[in-house]
């Protein structure tokens, strides 16, 4: 009698019930895919490419699933094109199935999955002797893939999953091993009187994980909505101030929910990306199921809070989700029209700052708003089009952009970063200086030169690659961007504060014109 050990991805070890070393090299082992083999769920991965595609019957498969799930299987992955070689591996189980097919044990790869699916996931591999799963009339899970392991395997099998449903299996198996819940699983297992041969982990999805899924660092763009405010001089207001601070993270958490659905939709697109493989549902570090829970959550969340802050918000914040629900669904994948809906949801946010606050909205600033972030979208998109080219590719995955675009987002790029100060200047001499709202109003000609010192560095960036894929991302760590907008706030701040001699003083007047 020999005794095996558990195998963590940690590195941690730890005693098994024994076990018949002997007997183990001729007994199969038998290994389940979703969840186990994967880090994956396959079902769950044709249902967020068939959502993409087609929302409306996706959602009707769904209802049907309880009442027929081998059938709804084979529905869903008849015409699902996954690209399983992109499919995020157990490392730890893979190497532990490549081993017992160099000892000279069977391995068969078992599945509730449908057959078409499990079929191309063993070609990828090529270490499985058999390829089991469900046939579109029986849903093998549960019951009914320990009955099959029982007949195909009389004299005993080792059995490798992941879920509670497994347990059916493991009760009639000569050997067990599993995937996640450490200790505590083996210790369940042990209890039905089965050995535990092996005990592997899944990459853990802490509160660090789910922090980057719902991607906190994109709230930053949600301070917009205390511009209109501020630009009105209303913010001092207690009212209006605590309405804004209770705003921002109900918008965040809708936002949070819009984000987790948009990295579901595109899971293919992010794992053949250079970063955005990293996220956690392409890479399996969360499990896509949490995802489907927690995006509607997250969304009805913030609706309704919202609607109990402030009906006029709340009907703002729903336009939000219907653009962003377009865009993930089937706009995204229409360039230059996926740039503009960009840039009005960063517009959108100005709408609904001022909705809060009731105040009108400044035409200068809706204008001034849709310029610089087109540009800043159009960045984006440059840096991912020039990828394109240096990996020499011609097609982004579900983008509507090609490498030979490069010119058009360049030129695009520019010509909008131009507009923008451009507009502020405008704003300056046509509105702000005879408006009188400013004091002095002399300071925010710093403004348009820091604001193109700024974009200008931005598409240099962008231009040598080396802008992050999201200017936000880039904006809220670089240090200089950071000192730009601390300059721009301080020059609008000195031009409502200082006094209206600033001007004299410096002889400013004589520059600008006395007014």
């Amino acid at each position: 009698m020999g005794h095996d050990r558990i195998v963590r991805t940690d590195g941690q070890t730890g005693p098994a019930a024994q076990t018949n070393d002997n007997d183990a090299v001729t007994m199969p082992l038998a290994v389940d895919l979703d969840g186990t083999l994967l880090l994956t769920d396959t079902l769950f991965e044709a249902i967020a490419e068939h959502m993409r595609r087609r929302p409306f019957w996706t959602l009707a498969q769904l209802i049907q699933l309880p009442f027929g799930i081998a059938k709804v299987k084979r529905r869903l992955t008849a015409t699902v094109d996954l690209d399983v070689d992109l499919l995020p591996v157990n490392e730890d189980v893979l190497a532990y199935c490549k081993r017992a097919k160099a000892g000279g044990r069977k391995v068969w790869l078992v599945s509730a999955a449908d057959q078409k699916i499990v079929d191309k996931v063993a070609q990828r591999f090529g270490v499985f002797d058999r390829i089991i799963g469900s046939d579109g009339e029986i849903n093998n899970k549960g019951s009914a893939k320990a009955r099959l392991l029982e007949q195909e395997a009389p004299e005993g099998f080792e059995y490798v999953g992941d879920s509670p449903a497994d347990f059916k299996v493991w009760k009639k198996a000569a050997r067990a091993s599993h995937v996640d819940k450490g200790e505590q699983r083996r210790r369940s297992i042990e209890r039905m009187g089965v050995p535990v041969a092996h005990s592997f982990e899944r990459p853990r999805a802490g509160i660090k994980v789910w922090l980057k899924a719902l991607r906190l660092h994109q709230w930053a763009k949600n301070v917009l909505i205390f511009i209109p405010a501020i630009l009105a001089m209303r913010i001092i207001e207690p009212a209006i101030l605590t309405k804004l601070l209770i705003a921002l993270p109900l918008l965040g958490i809708m936002a949070s929910g819009t984000y987790i659905l948009n990295d579901l939709l595109d899971l293919q697109g992010d794992r053949g990306h250079r970063s955005k493989h990293k996220r956690p549902f392409a890479s399996g570090r969360i499990k896509l199921w949490q995802g489907f829970v927690a995006s509607p959550l997250l969304i009805i969340g913030g609706l309704v809070g919202g609607l109990i802050l402030s009906p006029a918000f709340a009907t703002t914040m729903l336009s939000y989700l219907v653009i962003t629900l377009a865009y993930s669904l089937r706009l995204k994948r229409a360039a230059l029209i996926d740039t503009v809906l960009l840039s009005f949801l960063y517009t959108l946010r100005l709408i609904m700052g001022a909705t809060l606050a009731a105040v009108a909205l400044s035409q200068w600033l809706l204008v001034f708003s849709m310029f610089l972030f087109v540009s800043l979208s159009m960045a984006k998109r440059h840096v991912e089009v020039l990828q394109l080219a240096a990996a020499g590719k011609r097609y982004a995955a579900n983008r509507g952009y090609r490498a030979e675009d490069a010119g058009l987002t360049l030129g695009i790029g520019l010509a909008t970063a131009t507009a923008a100060p451009l507009i502020l200047v405008l704003y300056i001499i046509e509105s702000a200086w005879p408006s009188g709202l400013y004091s002095a109003p002399e300071a925010l000609w710093a403004a348009p030169v820091i604001l193109s010192l700024w974009l200008m560095r931005v598409w240099m960036l962008a231009n040598r690659g080396e802008l992050h894929d999201d200017p936000v991302v880039f904006a809220v760590k670089d240090p200089k961007s950071l000192l730009a907008g601390g300059a721009l706030a301080v020059s609008f701040l000195a031009a409502a504060t200082l006094p209206a001699g600033f001007a004299s003083v410096l002889n400013l007047d004589q520059v600008f014109g006395a007014r």
